[in-house]
């Protein structure tokens, strides 16, 4: 689906190697460039289960310059004032496009931009940021916000301009997640009472509902997160502890993973097909294809004290840590032949 001080992974401490080394893999556009604190290629961590490695470290976030405006275009301005260092406190939410990172804080109660290129970030104001903040980028840039105290959703421009809002006092009761389905160019809000999915135009008037269909093994009782992938939309379920696969009128074409997640939470999916889901239960990554478990990782393997939401993007796997107070972005590793 898809800033701060770059930092060394074991000191904390920023560098000019590091600068230097980020600045060539930010020209290269993310394209490969797996790092480890010593300068070397990443040595990587999180064994899939005894199957080839899923994700390399490349780089470990715990804070950035942080810088009061930002110019027209939204980038940080360097000429705001002195940058301090911020740290992260609770990062509890993400999304990422291009040199870009948005980070929900839920510890700071801020949703930060983090510039990878500039290693800086600065405040998205108009969001207020809670552990139940979802964020969701799409390929325009644009920033939607889950707003759940207010029962809405908020479409912000790069530059931080509010574009769009999108609520529906009716058929949205609460609202526990937020996609962009941009084949059909339609938002896609995730209900938690209702079970349903509320569809809404890009110009923030409500299309429809999309009820959630199903047979008597494969149905949708419980909504904790929603993903868009290129075949279908994925649900996760806690109450069934699986995932649905759901075409895009609603009906559940099948359902999998029931016996491999313990509390399944957030989701995404890779351009393989491949979804990745964080198990609550027993903190871990899993990571599912065509229905089959095929990679399990602990939080723990990956040097990390809690997976509380992951982004997918080119390639690249982004996970926050509000435990660890951090955010870890990893190059991910294709399918084996045959996977």
């Amino acid at each position: 689906m898809v800033g701060g001080s770059m930092t060394d992974v074991r000191t904390g401490a920023c560098n000019a190697r590091w600068w230097r080394l980020i600045a060539s893999c930010v020209v290269m556009a993310l394209a490969g460039c797996a790092v480890s604190p010593d300068g070397a290629p990443g040595k990587g961590a999180g064994a899939a289960s005894g199957e080839q490695r899923l994700a390399t470290p490349w780089l470990t976030l715990t804070g950035a310059r942080f810088a009061q405006a930002a110019d027209p275009g939204g980038t940080p301005s360097l000429r705001s004032g002195p940058l301090a260092y911020q740290r992260f406190i609770s990062p509890s939410a993400v999304a990422a496009l291009g040199n870009e990172l948005y980070i929900v804080d839920a510890g700071a109660g801020a949703v930060f931009r983090f510039d990878l290129a500039l290693s800086a970030m600065t405040p998205v104001k108009g969001v207020a940021a809670h552990t139940s903040t979802q964020l969701f980028v799409a390929s325009d840039f644009s920033l939607y916000a889950l707003d759940v105290q207010n029962r809405r959703v908020l479409q912000f421009a790069r530059s931080g301009q509010l574009l769009a809002t999108f609520g529906d006092n009716v058929n949205l009761a609460r609202p526990v997640d937020v996609v962009v389905d941009e084949a059909r160019g339609l938002v896609l809000v995730a209900d938690g009472v209702f079970n349903q999915i509320v569809a809404f135009h890009p110009l923030g008037r409500a299309s429809h509902v999309i009820h959630l269909r199903g047979d008597e093994r494969n149905r949708v009782l419980s909504i904790a997160a929603l993903a868009v992938g290129a075949d279908a939309l994925y649900v996760s379920d806690p109450a069934c502890r699986c995932i649905a696969r759901v075409a895009r009128d609603g009906a559940v074409l099948d359902t999998f993973g029931h016996h491999a997640i313990g509390q399944p939470g957030p989701l995404a999916v890779d351009r393989y097909g491949r979804v990745f889901v964080v198990d609550r239960f027993d903190r871990s990554l899993k990571v599912f294809a065509r229905g089959r478990l095929v990679a399990a990782v602990t939080a723990a393997s990956l040097g990390l004290l809690q997976l509380s939401d992951l982004w997918i993007y080119d390639g690249w796997l982004v996970i926050a840590d509000a435990a660890g107070a951090r955010v870890e972005l990893m190059r991910l590793a294709p399918p084996a032949e045959g996977k």
